[in-house]
């Protein structure tokens, strides 16, 4: 008996602290992964330790560093502040000393945000309670600036021109649509503030950087030393993490990533003649490079009918191809290609190894983008497809 329970204990405590540990993964733009603990971040590379020895990778070309899981915060309330970068902080208190907004995030740290970069501020957006009543206000796009109140059982939104910030009444000015005048909000009695925004980022920035909260902030210059995460922001403010605080930096900021370098999300093949031909990555069907005029090194080949749907999650903007039949693999072939985003139909063509067709559809707010191939030939038979250079950037 005792030693079952010795055996047990031990059983639990390598449990515990398996649970505890984890390993740091750095992803490439060419499709490699690299694991092991990061022990530094520079304007130039990324430095990791793995078990086979010490990986200094450019920066250039690292797509994702991925570090621990996001916390549940479900049942935590918080203000959303949505910035014109697309930084999303989520704040346990928000403060209003004039021009600039001072956010406590949940993390615990403290920023300071001028006013005139945050697109939203919005109380509680994920409660069961509001939720409904916020996707319905975001959804609606209004070019004027919005306050919303919370009245007669729902959320409400006023349209006008919101002025200044008066931080001694605890008061922000706003003008109605009618122009009447001026109307002096109490900024505590506020569910939220929508300003209309043309403004755009005169820099590009290089990554996103989210914490375990939740926190995303676009940076335009992240350093760290081994023990802090040190971002520089794209309104001037400096932010410091610790490193376990951290859950993922994302370096596809205006980058291409192509698609055979993705996992869809969705697979569908088939065959009426039964004979199913799974697809290929950046490889003909007969699994040689990719030819269509000349060698392409990336691409997705499918034979008809093949269904192939990507998790986008808004975060491009483009998606180009050049889409062909690679005459190796029957010269005769045909097949219809058809792009559907968020289920619209952006593109539906017959392509055949007479001509090549080049694609460039908007992806911009895309949450899923589908490839369908498929054939006019009721058995699906020789009818395939290949999309060369298949990507999508931001």
């Amino acid at each position: 008996m005792h030693l079952c329970r010795t055996t047990l204990a031990a059983v639990a405590v390598a449990l515990l602290c398996r649970a505890a540990t984890h390993a740091d993964e750095v992803k490439t733009l060419a499709g490699k992964s690299f694991t092991g603990t990061v022990t530094s971040v520079s304007s130039t590379e990324v430095e990791i330790k793995t078990d086979k020895g010490v990986e200094k990778i450019a920066l250039a070309q690292v797509l994702a560093l991925n570090v621990r899981p996001l916390r549940d915060i479900t049942n935590q309330k918080f203000t959303e502040v949505k910035l014109l970068d697309e930084s999303v902080l989520r704040a346990s208190k928000v403060a209003y000393p004039g021009k600039d907004v001072q956010l406590t995030l949940l993390s615990g740290e403290t920023v300071q945000v001028p006013l005139s970069a945050i697109v939203t501020i919005a109380r509680d957006p994920h409660s069961a309670e509001l939720k409904e009543g916020w996707d319905k206000i975001f959804k609606r796009k209004v070019r004027r600036d919005r306050v919303v109140i919370f009245r007669n059982g729902e959320l409400q939104a006023l349209e006008g021109t919101a002025g200044d910030v008066l931080p001694k009444e605890g008061k922000i000015q706003f003008k109605d649509i009618d122009q009447v005048g001026n109307v002096d909000f109490p900024l505590a009695n506020l569910h939220g503030i929508i300003f209309y925004r043309t403004d755009v980022l005169q820099e590009q920035p290089i990554c996103r950087v989210v914490d375990t909260f939740g926190n995303d902030v676009t940076a335009m210059k992240v350093a760290f030393d081994g023990k802090e995460y040190t971002l520089t922001t794209t309104f001037g403010s400096k932010l410091a993490f610790k490193a376990d605080a951290i859950s993922n930096l994302d370096f596809n900021m205006g980058k291409l990533t192509y698609l055979s370098d993705m996992e869809p999300a969705k697979v569908v093949e088939r065959s009426g003649a039964g004979l199913v031909t799974k697809y290929r990555k950046d490889t003909n069907l007969d699994g040689e490079p990719i030819i269509l005029e000349k060698a392409h090194p990336k691409g997705l080949s499918m034979h008809a009918h093949t269904e192939l749907e990507y998790n986008l999650a808004g975060r491009y903007k483009e998606f180009k191809a050049l889409a062909g039949v690679d005459i190796r693999c029957g010269a005769e072939s045909q097949a219809r290609l058809r792009v559907y985003c968020d289920g619209k139909l952006e593109l539906d063509k017959t392509v055949s190894a007479k001509s090549t067709l080049p694609i460039g559809i908007s992806v911009r707010d895309v949450q899923a983008l589908k490839v369908v191939v498929s054939s006019g030939n009721f058995l699906d038979l020789h009818d395939h497809l290949t999309l060369a250079d298949a990507r999508v950037s931001q």
